[in-house]
């Protein structure tokens, strides 16, 4: 008996200690993939910024409720005009790092919004938001566009993680939003980390992610099955076009025909680019791409 009893204080010991060590192991994976610095910044992609450098802009600053210092580059168009995009950057990005897709929507003819998401450019913030906190940010950046030119008119266009608090935002943005286009966006935050850890990591989703959902929850302020296009576009009736490449591995395809089932408004479209990888349909078909987006903008703008 008393050998049993010093076998059991052994096996419990044993489970402390693992769960003590694995605890520690998922706050240090957790803030690999979520605080600012880590996983983000090590799958930068090379970006042209020779435009974003070159041309004139004004930086607007945001003081969120949580005491985050949010920065925006405004850029305005050539010649004067009330429309505006809020163009929102993806995971591992900034402003700066969209200049590709500001420089489109200025050669348009639009003025140009473009945030640093907290946690990303020249914002602060130690943790990322993938799209849920920074839904509210950006509704209230489009608020202080209202604010700079009250009887203006607002689109919003987002990539990747960006393209995800687009449709993320849709509940919260102003009523002269008259269209979102989103590319590549995951429809939930939790679907999307399960696949990254199953086939970037290749790694079980559990217990890794109710463990490191427990983490976002008091470290970052929301859980992972808070972003869900199935609630956020339920109501829909923003005109929404859903753009996507046919060989996206990072966020497969599959949430493109899960975001245009779950926008219940009656004016969306979808455009499956063929051949394209993550954030690649621009570059796969520049000239369509161009021509698409300005003409689903130009279509629901007031002209």
């Amino acid at each position: 008996m008393k050998h049993k009893h010093v076998w059991v204080r052994v096996v419990l010991s044993l489970l402390v200690i693992l769960i003590i060590i694995g605890g520690i192991a998922m706050y240090y994976l957790f803030n690999f993939a979520f605080a600012r610095g880590g996983f983000s910044d090590q799958i930068r992609s090379k970006a042209n910024t020779e435009w974003y450098d070159s041309h004139p802009s004004q930086t607007w600053t945001q003081k969120t409720k949580d005491g985050q210092t949010l920065k925006a580059h405004y850029f305005a168009a050539d010649q004067p005009t009330n429309k505006t995009v809020v163009v929102v950057h993806g995971y591992g990005s900034s402003a700066r790092r969209m200049s590709t897709y500001i420089r489109m929507f200025h050669n348009d003819g639009y003025n140009v919004l473009a945030p640093d998401n907290r946690g990303f450019g020249d914002s602060t913030g130690k943790y990322i938001g993938y799209g849920w906190l920074d839904r509210v940010d950006v509704a209230n950046w489009m608020k202080q566009v209202n604010q700079y030119d009250p009887h203006g008119e607002l689109g919003i266009f987002g990539i990747s993680m960006g393209a995800s608090t687009v449709m993320y935002t849709l509940p919260l943005v102003p009523s002269n939003t008259k269209f979102a286009i989103a590319d590549c966006g995951y429809s939930s935050i939790n679907a999307e980390l399960s696949h990254e850890l199953h086939d970037v990591f290749h790694l079980p989703a559990f217990p890794i992610l109710p463990i490191a959902n427990w983490y976002s929850r008091f470290l970052a302020g929301y859980k992972f099955t808070d972003g869900n296009t199935t609630d956020t576009l339920k109501h829909n009736q923003i005109p929404l076009f859903i753009i996507h490449g046919s060989d996206d591995k990072f966020v497969p395809t599959k949430f493109a025909y899960q975001n245009y089932k779950n926008d219940k408004g009656k004016d969306k479209e979808i455009w499956i680019v063929r051949g394209a990888e993550h954030a690649q349909s621009k570059q796969i078909q520049p000239a369509e791409y161009q021509q698409k987006t300005a003409d689903f903008a130009s279509k629901w703008f007031n002209n």
